[in-house]
């Protein structure tokens, strides 16, 4: 297994265990949960195009903070707890349920299985990067994290989007995308 590769998977090992632990916290935050409510609604009330391109901007915008070499893998760790501790704040206060039953459930939707990769791939290269100084792999992650973050920003949009329609019927659309972007990468690793 290429090194990249093992720092991805470290790094994505390490991303799940923060968000599911954080989110196991009950946090009990009115502010933080009625400020997610506000722009989580603000997101879900745009047409499927213009959510598109909200959720991928901002998903965009971390991602491309955590390639930065070191210094990304404190974003990754930062935005993951942070990920972890607004969802627990959200369901404790709102809904009064564990943090980590809405984490749970979220891992079990096609979006997250895209989205949440990207992020180790970002830290993972920037780590990678200043181990081996190949600087052309690293530069070929950059437009596959923004591949992988446009896909799952689609998915995610369309399980927002189609709320009558059962999310998990987008594992149809999001298996095979998970498939091509496994392609791609090994593509990608093998033309560096």
């Amino acid at each position: 297994m290429r090194l990249l590769s093992k720092l991805i998977l470290i790094f994505f090992g390490i991303e799940l265990a923060i968000f599911l632990g954080v989110s196991a916290i009950p946090f009990y935050m009115p502010a933080v949960a009625q400020k997610f409510n506000s722009t989580a609604g603000a997101v879900d009330s745009e047409p499927y195009v213009p959510m598109v391109i909200t959720i991928f901007s901002h998903n965009l915008m971390i991602a491309l903070s955590e390639f930065i070499p070191i210094i990304g893998i404190g974003i990754l760790i930062y935005s993951t707890y942070s990920t972890g501790m607004v969802l627990s704040a959200f369901t404790t206060t709102v809904y009064h349920i564990p943090g980590i039953a809405a984490a749970v459930i979220l891992l079990t939707l096609p979006h997250s299985w895209l989205e949440l990769p990207s992020y180790a791939v970002a830290a993972g290269s920037g780590l990678y990067v200043i181990l081996t100084r190949d600087w052309r792999r690293f530069v070929m992650m950059i437009p596959f994290v923004a591949l992988e973050l446009l896909m799952a920003a689609s998915v995610e949009s369309a399980e927002i989007y189609f709320r009558s329609v059962n999310s998990y019927y987008f594992w149809l659309a999001g298996a095979p995308l998970l498939v091509m972007l496994y392609l791609v990468y090994e593509y990608l690793q093998k033309k560096a």
